[in-house]
């Protein structure tokens, strides 16, 4: 219990009701506004501010010195209500004094920060004018005894924007937190608690959608482009939360269920590949049209990136071995989403399609771009996770002959790069173009995931342990290629290889230190799968520092002064000590993070012990004449045997 702060200033509402305020300077509300859930302002006492005419809700906490203290209705008395007495509770929890314009403002400038290359579909002036209607018809007192079925698909918008983004407001943390642990007693005496976890902040607002979604059978029988949208982001929100011993099953129904609604409502239909002619009269069209018009055109963009949004979360989840993608490419028959400023807009443009690789004279943005970034990662995560090298039809191509999985996934890749406009590669200078238009999350995450791509590529043919390599120099478990049969490869073909490993890795770490440097990077699932594998790829180089022939992750500097000494020095100082720390911060937001914080000081210790192994068995065969294959006990191989039983725990984005 921390002691009462006296301060020089009070709310006006501790100074209306003449008790005293507790805060930390004005710069977040007062203990007795978090135990109330009221509005904290700080304010001049003359002249005093009017009386706010508060609106009705089941989430008014006591009042100070009332007999008649209202309690906040607790999630498990409700749990059996149906579909309309869920709605109106998720509109009585809507209604919360706290939750005001300024702090909507923010809510959503953390949703554009972390979430929205993810989950495109929100166009945020129309959200913000929806917000605008509700607080002046909560200033006129005005109560509706229906809420209309359009209100009640956007409160679940309301409330998946909250899932995902309370647990980064530190004001909504300390208000969900006095909610969620709501006791009898004196609010002018109860401390507040010091001890807070952004996460249940975030669980409070995913129950309240769980309910208001309504009873399974309810819910399987109503469809809405809005439904889809609070599914993915409870799918996106249960993803984040996921954990090894409880898995991510939520999250894949969540989002398997959306995926099936919005093929029911058609969101992947509604476009056709038109010539240029017929894209010059389009555009020519959209400049002339109308307000309905303009309406209409919104709405189809809508729809659009709601549909790309189940894409994205499907080649998400589907990252891992037994999991399979839903949705196919040839199924999506709509346009790529259009730049944000038509979206904000409401301006129609041409954009093209997936599959188009030449956009000229077509609307072109980031967004589209990761978007068929996704689509190639696709098939590039299905390759590492059905066995890469190891899959039957592989083991007879060399992965530098045009027949191979693995030459063929290059070449998109590399095709991908060579049609990226100049202003869309990576650079500092391009983030800070593109964060000056407040549009670096979806740079960031496309260039984690190119980087990302290019690992799950080419980590395919380096050896796991290969504690006997001088240099790169290919796999030495089979499928070896030897040159009698295959002939040699092009020069230099394994150590380029292995560099795209370690270079990428070292464009994730640079990425990440470029968004720290401002509080910027987005809290993604992807951004997070992205650090733990540049972090993974470190602790690679660190133990088998002849594999980073251009020192890529081995020469960056820095150092965790916070760490003690106990911790291991790589965990402390370097890029891998760069990324462990980074994972650690996400942790507070992230439950997956935390489960690759530890995998990563598993793989440290691991590496540790498989490479004093086969130090003391080596000597040992080498007396004996024997030449055993497995690396553990000395042998000659690549620690492949060792890779089989882990390539879950590494290769996979997750559990499901």
């Amino acid at each position: 219990m921390r002691p009462p702060m006296r301060s020089s200033i009070a709310c006006t509402r501790c100074r209306k009701s003449k008790i005293k305020c507790e805060n930390s300077g004005g710069t977040s509300p007062c203990d007795s506004c978090i135990k109330t859930g009221k509005e904290c302002y700080f304010k001049l006492p003359d002249p005093p501010p009017p009386k706010r005419t508060e609106p009705p809700t089941a989430v008014r906490q006591e009042r100070d010195g009332g007999s008649d203290r209202k309690k906040l209705k607790k999630i498990d008395d409700i749990s059996k209500l149906d579909s309309q007495r869920a709605s109106t509770y998720a509109e009585e929890v809507l209604s919360a004094p706290f939750l005001n314009e300024d702090l909507w403002e923010q809510v959503l400038d953390l949703y554009k920060l972390h979430f929205a290359p993810e989950l495109p579909f929100l166009h945020l002036p129309t959200v913000k004018e929806k917000l605008g209607r509700r607080f002046k018809n909560s200033q006129l007192d005005s109560k509706p005894d229906d809420i209309s079925d359009s209100n009640v698909d956007f409160n679940l918008v309301l409330l998946g924007i909250l899932t995902l983004t309370a647990r980064f407001h530190p004001d909504l943390v300390k208000y969900l937190a006095h909610i969620c642990n709501n006791q009898p007693g004196n609010a002018r005496t109860r401390p507040v608690q010091t001890q807070l976890d952004p996460a249940s902040a975030s669980e409070y607002y995913a129950d309240i959608l769980t309910m208001a979604l309504g009873p399974l059978r309810t819910a399987m029988k109503v469809a809405s482009v809005e439904r889809v949208a609070a599914l993915l982001m409870l799918g996106l929100y249960d993803w984040s939360q996921t954990l090894p011993n409880t898995g991510g099953l939520g999250a894949w129904m969540y989002v398997g269920n959306a995926i099936r609604m919005a093929q029911y409502l058609g969101l992947g239909f509604g476009d056709a590949p038109e010539s240029a002619d017929g894209q010059a009269r389009h555009v020519e069209t959209y400049h002339r049209s109308s307000g309905h018009q303009s309406q209409v055109a919104l709405d189809k963009e809508i729809r659009r990136r709601t549909m790309f949004s189940c894409f994205i979360l499907d080649r998400m989840l589907s990252c891992g071995k037994g999991r399979v993608a839903i949705i196919q490419p040839e199924d999506i028959q709509i346009q790529l989403p259009c730049s944000e400023i038509q979206f904000d807009l409401a301006m129609e443009a041409p954009t093209g399609f997936l599959k188009d690789k030449r956009r000229n004279g077509l609307d072109d943005s980031v967004l589209s771009r990761f978007i068929q970034l996704v689509d190639i990662w696709g098939e590039i995560s299905k390759f590492s996770s059905e066995g890469g090298r190891l899959i039957k039809r592989e083991k007879e191509c060399p992965p530098w002959t045009p027949e191979s999985t693995f030459y063929q996934l290059v070449e998109k890749l590399a095709e991908f790069d060579e049609e990226l406009p100049g202003t869309f590669t990576f650079s500092r200078s391009n983030y800070f173009k593109h964060e000056n238009h407040q549009a670096s999350s979806v740079y960031v995450l496309l260039h984690m995931l190119r980087s990302v791509c290019l690992i799950m590529l080419h980590r395919e043919y380096i050896p796991f342990v290969p504690v006997r390599c001088k240099e790169p120099e290919g796999p030495l478990d089979n499928p070896t290629f030897p040159k009698d049969k295959y002939g040699s490869p092009p020069e230099g073909f394994w150590l380029h290889s292995a560099e795209q490993v370690f270079k990428a890795a070292r464009d994730i770490i640079d990425l990440i230190e470029i968004c720290q440097r401002k509080d910027r990077l987005p809290q993604s699932t992807i951004v997070l799968f992205a650090t733990w594998t540049a972090s993974f790829v470190g602790l690679y180089a660190e133990h088998f520092p002849r594999m980073d022939t251009q020192r890529h992750m081995l020469d960056y500097e820095f150092e965790d002064s916070r760490q003690p000494e106990s911790v291991p020095e790589v965990l402390r100082r370097g890029a891998v000590a760069f990324a462990y720390a980074t994972l650690h911060k996400m942790s507070m937001w992230l439950k997956m993070a935390s489960t690759y914080v530890a995998i990563l000081q598993q793989m440290d210790k691991y590496f540790d012990t498989i490479k004093q192994d086969y130090y003391r068995f080596a000597s040992k065969n080498a007396e004996a004449g024997e030449r055993p294959l497995r690396v553990r006990e000395g042998g000659i191989g690549g620690g492949l045997e060792e890779y089989l039983s882990k390539t879950n725990k590494l290769k996979d984005f997750g559990f499901i």
